[in-house]
């Protein structure tokens, strides 16, 4: 890690690590990144969370980064929104810093748009800029230790998460920690779908929270909608719009007039995470049948 950094209601953390090739998505295309002049450079990774809670916020806030050295620009990106199995989601891109050197990194943390449930009500409307300073030294960067997990490549599961005190992963609730009563559990492209429903002043609330097998990472950036049927009649049927929350973290939600017992909820997605991928989750979470399950 470089550094963590306040700014309002959220930290900053600002990582490093080699080069990495990685795939971007696009509906459900994937497209491969070549890792490209290694020598000079670093894949850079930025995590954003809820100071207070420990929340992570893998919300697209229009994050961007700005590298300068003695006041010029080296280069201005928008970091790619990204899954990998070692730190779940961040933002992140191979960097080239040309030369060994210290480097001004800006990052710009835009205003979270999407909708706070909860005690995060009205948090994260600040926007502005934290910047760090950064040595980069080949030898240094070159003292990273890396595992290699061939003899495991095309076998089912994944690397265990990193182990870091100071950043938050975004690791979804636990079934049991969901506010509400569970409807089921159902999977789709490798994803793992949780239901529950909640009372709230104006209904119930609707909660699916989707997250990757083993390390149950949550998955962001989705398009998911629902029906609700009831004795052959559909009573509810419409978008789950993003939102987060202290106790739901990321997830997928709506007011609904109610689920009773006995009734079908249908879940589909319509869009599969629009995340680029590590190594690993570049074939996972693309192709994704719709799912039922009875509540």
């Amino acid at each position: 890690m470089l550094e963590t950094v306040q700014h309002g209601d959220r930290t900053v953390g600002i990582f490093y690590t080699y080069v990495e090739r990685f795939w971007t998505v696009t509906g459900r295309q994937i497209q491969r990144v070549e890792a490209q002049e290694e020598y000079n450079a670093v894949h850079l990774m930025i995590s954003v969370w809820d100071t207070d809670t420990g929340t992570a916020l893998p919300v697209d806030s229009g994050l961007r980064i700005v590298v300068e050295r003695d006041g010029q620009q080296v280069t201005e990106r928008a970091p790619w929104p990204m899954l990998s199995q070692q730190m779940g989601f961040h933002f992140g891109d191979n960097v080239i810093f040309g030369d060994q050197a210290t480097f001004t990194i800006d990052v710009e943390v835009g205003t979270v748009t999407v909708d706070r449930l909860g005690e995060f009500e009205g948090k994260f409307d600040e926007s502005g800029v934290v910047s760090v300073e950064f040595d980069f030294l080949r030898g240094l960067r070159n003292e990273i230790a890396v595992e290699k997990y061939s003899d495991r490549r095309g076998n089912a599961g994944a690397r265990a998460p990193m182990e870091m005190e100071a950043l938050p992963l975004s690791v979804a609730p636990d079934a049991t920690e969901l506010p509400g009563r569970i409807l089921g559990t159902a999977t789709s492209g490798d994803a793992v779908f949780i239901a529950a429903v909640s009372d709230s002043p104006d209904g119930q609330y609707l909660t699916v929270s989707p997250r990757t097998p083993y390390n149950e990472y949550v998955l962001p950036l989705m398009s998911l909608s629902a029906s609700v049927t009831r004795n052959g009649s559909t009573v509810f049927e419409g978008a789950l719009p993003v939102a987060i929350d202290p106790e739901r973290g990321y997830h997928y939600g709506t007011r609904t007039d109610g689920i009773e017992s006995g009734d079908e909820l249908r879940i589909t997605v319509d869009a599969p995470p629009q995340v680029a991928r590590h190594e690993g989750y570049e074939t996972a979470f693309l192709d994704m049948p719709p799912m039922v399950m009875t509540a």
